[in-house]
Order: C-alpha cells, then structure tokens, then sequence
C-alpha cells in the first residue's frame, strides 16, 4: 500500500491528539485526586465507588446519632446528679428538723427552703435538649410537668429511639414516672409536698415518716442513673464500632476510585516527552514537500 502525505498528517494529528486526550486525563485526576471522574473511566470501579459512598453516607448519619444520643445520654447524667443533690439536701434538712431542739419558726423556715427543692425538682424535670423534653416519653415537645400539679401528672410512656446500625435501635429517653415516680403516688414532688406540709405544721410524725421516703426516691434516682449510664457505654461502643467501619470503607474507596499520585505524575512526564518527540518528527515530515523530491 502506497503511503501519501495526507495519510502521514491524518496519522500524526491522530496520534498528537491521542496523546493529548491521555494528558488531559492524567491532569484532571492530579487535580481531583479522583482516578474515576466519569462513569466511562471505569464503568466496574464506578459501581464499586457508588456502593462505598452510599455505606459512607448512611454510617456518617449512623453516627451522628450515637453522638447526638451520648450527648442527650450525658445531659442526663448531669440531670439525675443535680436531682441526687436536691435529695441530700432535703435529708439533710429533715434530719435536722427532726431533732427534738427545733421550734415550729425554725421549721417553717426549712419548710421554705424544701418547697425551693421541690421547685427545683420540677424545672430537673422538665429539662430539655435542642428543644426537646427528656423526661415525657415520645412527646418531646411538651413539658412532662407543671409547678402546680407535677405530683399528679403522668408522662407519657413512650420511648425515643435512635437508630445505629440498619438493625439496630437504642433507647435514649427515660420517662418521668420511672425517674420521679409514678403520679399520685409517693413520688419525689409529693414527698417533697407532704414534707413541706409537716414542716410548716410543726408535725413531728411527719418529718420523720419523710426520711424513708426521700431514701426511696434517692434509690429510684440511682437506678435511673445507672441505666443512662449503661446506655452511655453502649453508645461509646457503637460510635467506636461505626468510626473503624468508616476507616475500612474509605480505605476500600480509595482503592477503587483515588488516583495514584506518584504513578500519575510519572505517567504525565512520560506523555509530556512522547509528545515533544511527535511534534519534533511530525514537524520535520510535514517539511518535505515535491520541491523537496525535485532537487
């Protein structure tokens, strides 16, 4: 087959513009750090790198709930101590009132001091995170208790739940009546109400009928707080457990789809000087022309 001119400058922009196609590439994945740009890149790899992102975006929200219900889990913590120091504070007080020595002035003066307890105890209870109340169950957006009547309110009995893995769901609340005690019982607020009263009425029975059942609250209190506390290590478990996960999928990710810096710089260079050569000899062949043949 004869060889013309035409088809050595078809041939030689083919090649020029090859080697150019394959520059380009190489610059862009230096540029993104991302070997797959285009599905067309690497249609297997493409797939590959969409499951790896999806597992990615779903740990990522896996999470953020751990660490949202650890931190709910840790306002608690904090919630059940300041209720265990309301609770000393009143035995405290109500051993003192129950000493024999004490005038009905200097116990209505403590009796004042129980009902700023009690007031308290109900502001624990209606604590919140980001807006929502701890202590009411699944009705997050309504307050479990009020000043006026919270020894005969009843919270809701529902749980709210995160999820942490696609099967797995943990409880993060606790409601009140477990926490305080079940309405129109001996819970906390009625303790609190009944010893104020004995107080302020000078009645000495009453005083010391309320000791045994502070103790009873306080119990209740601690039971609560030792299971925030197992919660809170389930959930330091499943966050660690889901940032190893996090590792090994981007780690596998990076596999599949993140360039090869080192090989593609190396790549680049060497394309560089095979396009240099082919400019050089491409220029030195479209030089020749019949006047070349003629002399």
């Amino acid at each position: 087959m004869r060889v013309t001119g035409m088809m050595q400058n078809i041939q030689l922009l083919k090649n020029l513009r090859n080697i150019n196609t394959a520059m380009i590439t190489g610059q862009q994945q230096l540029a993104t750090g991302q070997r797959i740009n285009k599905p067309s890149d690497d249609p297997i790899g493409t797939g590959y790198q969409m499951r790896y992102d999806t597992d990615l975006a779903r740990s990522q929200e896996f999470l953020t709930n751990t660490q949202t219900g650890s931190e709910i889990l840790k306002t608690m913590d904090s919630l059940m101590q300041q209720a265990n120091d309301v609770l000393k504070r009143a035995r405290t007080l109500t051993l003192q009132a129950a000493n024999g020595t004490y005038d009905l002035e200097q116990r209505q003066t403590i009796s004042a001091e129980i009902k700023q307890l009690r007031e308290q105890m109900v502001t624990i209870g209606n604590s919140t995170y980001n807006g929502r109340y701890l202590f009411n169950g699944q009705k997050t957006d309504q307050p479990p208790y009020t000043v006026a009547g919270a020894n005969g309110e009843q919270t809701d009995s529902g749980l709210f739940y995160l999820n942490v893995s696609p099967s797995v769901k943990v409880p993060v609340s606790i409601t009140g009546e477990v926490v305080f005690g079940a309405a129109n019982t001996d819970n906390v607020f009625k303790v609190l109400d009944d010893l104020s009263s004995a107080l302020g009425s000078n009645n000495t029975s009453g005083i010391s009928a309320a000791l045994d059942k502070i103790d009873a609250c306080a119990d209740r209190i601690s039971v609560s707080w030792a299971e925030i506390g197992a919660r809170t290590n389930r959930f330091d478990l499943m966050e660690n457990r889901i940032t190893n996960d996090q590792v090994s999928l981007k780690e596998q990710r990076a596999n599949v789809a993140d360039v090869d810096v080192p090989n593609v710089i190396v790549d680049l260079k060497s394309k560089e000087t095979v396009l240099q050569a082919a400019l050089s000899t491409g220029a030195r062949i479209m030089q020749t022309s019949l006047v070349d043949f003629l002399r």
